[in-house]
């Protein structure tokens, strides 16, 4: 007995497959053409208006690369501490500098308050108006360098500005004071300012770039300078705080040997004078005792100069160095805003809007789908 198979074609509908029918997409864009070519117009002009709007904005640059802190110890050691921890052994952190900051906190620096509130507090240079001024002042200036301006500056609501001046009442006692207080325009003038100020770290070469963005050149070039020094500086006070303290008590206790050795000498000098024809033991013994006092004042503040003079040489050895491989030079052309990108993007996304339009509004989606 034999069994006859017949072969149906398969309905794509039947399967659950969607064709295409490209044909019919294309006969619809080519009758709504003029409108997608009018609507991406009208959002490429918005888009062109509104780039204008948008002032200028400048980026200086400065690229440092700081000191490696690879002591000849720690590199010698390197295989003896993985050999002892293979035992057990724990050796600590000898051969390591545990007073060094990680490099890769160093954009941290640049983006604390302490930071920011003395760059706000800075003299810059506005070349617009040709004057010095506190970066605060320049941040909250109203005036804008975008080639067009639609909005003036208006007037301030004095109410609201005054509001936004008042700070947090806080009683003063010792908890209270390191707690930074800032008002709202204050805080806003802050986080502004954190938004323009950026240092990355470049974990292979090691190469530190800060980088400032401000509406003025000169104003950037100025911060960016400033945020130098401070990284640098902070970097050098953390790592010899501990050597520059040592320094400081052994300054202070060489001064008073000094003073105890001279008194002392002053001392045995003005009584061997007393008693210069005197030849009774009791004048020797007297003698001898402040010559003692002479000698034990002498080697101390004797003893006190080598660690002073050792103190200080540990500190120039401690102290990192910062070679400043691309210094901070005023930026001739600006960095932002991109105005032919942003018309471009507002003209794709009125070719979109039409696009939705079209296909959602106007077509019969059977239509197009097979």
């Amino acid at each position: 007995m034999s069994t006859t198979e017949t072969n149906i074609p398969n309905n794509p509908e039947d399967n659950g497959e969607i064709s295409i029918n490209f044909g019919e997409i294309f006969r619809v864009l080519k009758a709504y053409k003029l409108f997608i070519a009018i609507l991406a117009l009208v959002f490429a002009g918005l888009g062109a208006l509104y780039a204008l709007t948008q002032p200028n904005e400048y980026t200086a640059t400065v690229k440092l690369l700081p000191e490696l802190d690879s002591k000849t110890a720690g590199g010698s050691l390197g295989g003896l501490k993985s050999l002892a921890g293979l035992a057990g052994i724990d050796l600590g952190g000898a051969g390591s500098s545990s007073e060094a900051i990680r490099p890769d906190l160093y954009p941290n620096i640049v983006q604390s308050a302490p930071f920011l509130q003395e760059a706000l507090n800075s003299q810059v240079y506005f070349s617009k108006k040709k004057k010095w001024m506190k970066t605060s002042e320049f941040l909250n200036n109203k005036e804008s360098n975008a080639p067009l301006s639609l909005f003036g500056a208006g007037n301030d609501d004095k109410e609201a500005e005054k509001e936004g001046n008042e700070r947090i009442q806080i009683p003063q006692n010792a908890n209270s004071a390191n707690i930074l207080n800032f008002s709202k325009k204050e805080d806003a003038t802050l986080t502004n300012l954190k938004g323009r100020i950026a240092a990355e770290i470049d974990k292979k070469s090691g190469i530190i770039t800060i980088t400032v963005k401000m509406q003025d050149p000169v104003v950037a070039a100025n911060l960016t300078s400033l945020s130098q020094t401070y990284l640098t500086q902070y970097v050098v006070n953390y790592r010899t705080e501990k050597s520059r303290k040592e320094m400081a008590f052994l300054e202070n206790r060489q001064a008073e040997a000094r003073k105890r050795y001279d008194q002392a000498l002053y001392n045995f000098c003005t009584y061997k004078d007393q008693n210069r024809n005197v030849f009774l033991n009791v004048v020797k013994d007297q003698e001898k005792k402040l010559q003692y006092e002479v000698d034990l004042a002498f080697n101390l503040y004797s003893s006190l100069s080598t660690q002073l003079a050792d103190a200080q040489v540990k500190i120039h050895r401690e102290t990192p160095v910062f070679k400043v491989l691309e210094p901070v030079q005023v930026p001739l052309l600006k960095s932002e805003p991109k105005r032919s990108l942003i018309t471009l993007g507002f003209m794709f996304v009125g070719i979109f809007i039409a696009l939705g339009y079209i296909f959602f509004k106007e077509v019969d989606l059977k239509s197009l789908l097979g």
